[in-house]
């Protein structure tokens, strides 16, 4: 790795590479660029020389993005430049294109790029704030479409109320055999569990949503593990592929709430419900429930479960779904939205809906698959508590 230690050796960036692979690093590390901060340089991307590449980096001091891209480099060094002029200076480029860089001692960065040539005034190199480094003192390694899979089944659970700071992230539970995503925003939890193979230590952590979004848009469907590193407040991504990109997050400080205690030990009432007729008969019931704070009510009688909303406004929805009924005959209101989020992320056929009194949470499980004849079928690692709403 070359790394810049004069600041004469900051100041003499030179490096050629496809436009493509430039403007495609711009933007994966410019989702870290800060929009609002005092600090000028903060709006801007640093890229700087390593080894047979480029190294560009960009950060808010909450959250920062690298990337690497393989490049010819002429001369070893650094530069800064604004991130949104940058992005639109290359974008606009020719596609099938190599873009030669530098930089000057006035830290003025010119793009050329077959007849276009470009100046930008950028700031010292020297001075764009380095990301944190996190140790692997907790570390372990999922496949990327694991790790997409937690994410997306908990995080439309997550809180938006800045006054309560530790419900806006998800909770990371791992023990070095279990990793657990937990998010709640006090209406719903949702809780995910996988095995890990490949870890080390334990720590129960709470990440920015923010982070978690960036990380899921990152994500490939291409095989490949993700390394996750967990040292002091920071937590660190490494995702697989040439480009090395690397996502590092400062941690949310607090005590998140003890979930355990919000998911019922026990039910009354199983219902076993089509997924798919669910979710649609829900969707049609949610236009007229918007009018009415989303309530849509759930009556079942014998092997029927009926879907009923009301407005003042529209009128009356009216659905209905064969089930498998366990216990009494069942009436509970539900957000419809709420429904609606975690119906959108269970990938299975059949659903449980646990219920003992209509005050008390519901509890969606997808119905375990039986993989082999003869054999119990593995137990759920998702559920999602509904809290209910006043039928009334």
């Amino acid at each position: 790795m070359v790394a810049p230690t004069a600041e004469v050796q900051l100041a003499s960036l030179k490096a050629t590479c496809p436009r493509k692979a430039i403007y495609e690093a711009v933007q994966t590390v410019g989702h870290a660029v800060s929009g609002r901060s005092a600090l000028p340089i903060l709006s801007h991307i640093l890229i700087r020389a390593e080894e047979n590449g480029l190294r560009l980096i960009a950060t808010d001091l909450e959250l920062g993005i690298s990337c690497y891209i393989p490049a010819q480099v002429q001369e070893a060094g650094a530069l800064t430049a604004p991130a949104r002029t940058l992005t639109e200076v290359l974008g606009n480029l020719p596609d099938k294109s190599d873009v030669a860089i530098s930089v000057d001692k006035s830290h003025t960065t010119r793009v050329n790029c077959e007849k276009s040539d470009y100046k930008i005034l950028g700031l010292p190199a020297d001075e764009y704030p380095q990301l944190p480094e996190v140790r692997d003192t907790v570390s372990f390694t999922i496949p990327q479409s694991v790790m997409r899979s937690l994410i997306r089944q908990t995080r439309f659970a997550v809180g938006t109320d800045e006054a309560r700071p530790i419900l806006t992230g998800i909770l990371m539970v791992f023990d070095g055999e279990t990793l657990k995503f937990v998010a709640t925003d006090t209406h719903r939890l949702a809780v995910k569990s996988t095995k890990v193979t490949q870890g080390n230590g334990s720590q129960n952590v709470i990440v920015p949503a923010r982070a978690m979004n960036e990380l899921t848009r990152l994500l490939t469907s291409d095989e490949g593990n993700v390394e996750v590193r967990l040292s002091g407040n920071q937590i660190m991504f490494i995702l697989p592929g040439e480009n090395q990109v690397q996502i590092v997050s400062r941690l949310i400080e607090g005590q998140f709430p003890n979930f355990q205690r919000v998911i019922p030990a026990d039910h009354q009432k199983r219902l076993t419900i089509p997924a798919a007729p669910l979710q649609s008969a829900v969707k049609r019931a949610s236009i007229v429930a918007r009018e009415n704070s989303q309530r849509v009510i759930f009556r079942t009688d014998g092997e029927r479960l009926i879907l009923t909303a009301e407005s003042q406004v529209i009128g009356n929805a009216y659905e209905e779904i064969e089930v498998e009924r366990e216990g009494d005959d069942v009436e509970i209101a539900f957000n419809s939205k709420y429904l609606l989020d975690v119906l959108d992320v269970v990938d299975c056929e059949n659903i449980h809906l646990d219920l003992s009194d209509p005050l008390k949470p519901g509890v969606l499980r997808p119905v375990p698959v039986v993989t082999k004849e003869g054999e119990a079928p593995e137990p759920s690692d998702y559920l999602c508590v509904l809290m209910p709403m006043q039928i009334h």
